[in-house]
């Protein structure tokens, strides 16, 4: 007999496997993580290895493979779970990054790209191959292919359209999985989706044997699709281990609201919290919702920065030309030592690239590249994953370490990573950059005492934005007021 704990076990396992399946990106990123747990624990473990088995035979697209495979790496990195090799025979579609993920776990399988056909003479590109770039899925895909063809002439845009339009038999009877406005509608408008749907996944999985065929008939040097591939992770490697943690210090009351004074008077106080909290260290960067209600939303950025003498922006207007800078959408790059390696290494900037020249101010955090990005992890991206710019050195290493981030300079950790969930759901004000909330903070001072030369002392100070969104109809567009300043540049 079948004991009340067994089926209760069975019937969340269910759920869980169930919620792979949810358009939702956060929540098929935990499901991964929840499932990697039970693959580690010995009274779940059987059950949920076949049950992850069983769920691999069936997947019918090749990022739907690659999603249920992260689950096994996700378990060995974290559990140091040993993998079983019937997950190679269970692969019914495989790719160039699914032999990635094997070798990672130590089961390499190579050369089992079947059926590779390369686009027709005849083919025509079909209308919602269009239709759905940049409305259903961002961009990414579509620009690296053309990207690819610009280069070599060759017809990667036409490959991927034609592996769109045959993949569209995996699901006939509903091959864009109904309708994702369905989670936005109740909230009005101007939010938008944080969701990957059936759409994405089969135009990811066009990507995926896009770039198959390339190194098949093309001559594509593997090297090179290792690379591109990693584009459709559903997790960075680094980032993939990262657990919610809502800090201790994180102001519970606060509201950022007011004028400019009263907006600084919330600075002082939450940086005097972080202090409290982590005596000797430093709040680096921050960025989070502070309220999130159907009719009023409020989120505040803070990066600190340092200064040489000889400004040429007087202190007043220091705030509005360094906006520019914030807004330029100017990122960390980054590489890895293997494609599915768990540290990811920065290439830093030098000073002279990094400090703005007439005010002669840098940025002691910047956001981290889109190398290895996770489309899983937009919640993260590009605004929230702010990292140490590190002047004067030539490179750092970020590794995740009991659910953050560390980010060490040789042997040293100089600074930690931390994000939570804040005002989290399906959808955001399409103005935030994500529902969940980031710190960066320092092991004491030495993140910003790099080999560099300046003449004269440095001073630090933080820029602040406060962007707060208002209406009175819950169905009508928020209204939009965003706040800068610098807070006072004293030493905290």
């Amino acid at each position: 007999m079948v004991s009340k704990e067994s089926q209760d076990s069975a019937q969340e396992l269910h759920i869980l496997i169930a919620r792979l399946g949810w358009p939702s990106t956060s929540a098929r990123w935990w499901t991964m993580q929840e499932l990697a747990t039970w693959l580690s624990e010995p009274n779940s473990r059987t059950e949920t290895e076949s049950a992850l088995l069983q769920l691999l035979e069936q997947r019918k697209l090749e990022a739907e493979v690659i999603e249920v495979l992260c689950i096994f790496w996700i378990a060995v990195q974290v559990h140091g779970y040993s993998p079983t090799p019937k997950l190679v025979e269970s692969i019914p579609k495989s790719s160039i990054l699914s032999d990635l993920l094997l070798e990672s776990l130590g089961l390499l399988d190579e050369g089992r790209n079947e059926g590779l056909e390369e686009v027709p003479v005849e083919f025509e590109i079909p209308q919602d191959f269009n239709g759905v770039q940049g409305s259903d899925l961002p961009r990414i895909f579509r620009t690296s292919m053309g990207k690819l063809e610009h280069h070599t002439q060759l017809p990667f845009v036409r490959q991927m359209a034609f592996e769109w339009a045959t993949n569209r038999a995996a699901y006939p009877d509903a091959p864009f999985q109904g309708d994702p406005w369905h989670f936005l509608r109740p909230l009005g408008d101007g939010f938008v989706g944080q969701l990957s749907s059936r759409t994405a996944l089969r135009v990811i999985s066009a990507y995926l044997r896009t770039l198959a065929v390339a190194e098949a008939f093309w001559g594509m040097p593997p090297h090179q699709a290792d690379e591109k591939v990693l584009l459709a992770l559903p997790v960075h490697p680094s980032l993939a281990l990262l657990r919610p943690r809502r800090p201790a210090w994180f102001p519970a009351n606060t509201d950022f609201d007011g004028d400019t004074n009263s907006i600084k008077a919330s600075l002082e106080a939450l940086i005097g919290r972080v202090q409290a909290a982590r005596p000797g260290d430093e709040l680096i960067a921050f960025s989070s919702p502070i309220m999130m209600t159907m009719d009023r939303c409020v989120e505040v950025s803070i990066v600190r920065w340092s200064q040489a003498v000889g400004s040429k922006i007087a202190d007043a207007n220091l705030a509005t030309h360094l906006k520019t800078v914030w807004d330029s959408g100017w990122m960390l790059r980054s590489v890895a030592p293997e494609p599915m390696s768990t540290t990811t290494v920065l290439i830093l900037p030098q000073l002279e690239k990094l400090m703005e020249d007439e005010c002669k101010a840098w940025p002691l955090a910047a956001p981290l590249g889109l190398d290895r990005l996770g489309y899983l992890q937009h919640d993260l991206y590009p605004g929230r994953l702010f990292l140490p710019t590190l002047p004067g050195r030539d490179q750092a290493e970020i590794i995740p370490h009991a659910g953050q981030l560390e980010i060490k300079v040789g042997e040293q950790v100089v600074a930690d990573f931390c994000y939570w969930n804040a005002g989290w759901g399906a959808a955001r004000p399409m103005q935030f950059g994500g529902n969940c909330g980031t710190a960066l903070i320092s092991r004491g001072i030495g993140y910003r005492e790099g080999h560099f030369s300046t003449s004269g002392p440095l001073r630090s100070f933080y820029l602040w934005q406060v962007r707060t969104l208002h209406r009175t109809n819950t169905f009508d567009r928020f209204s939009e007021m965003l706040a800068i300043g610098v807070e006072s540049p004293r030493l905290y």
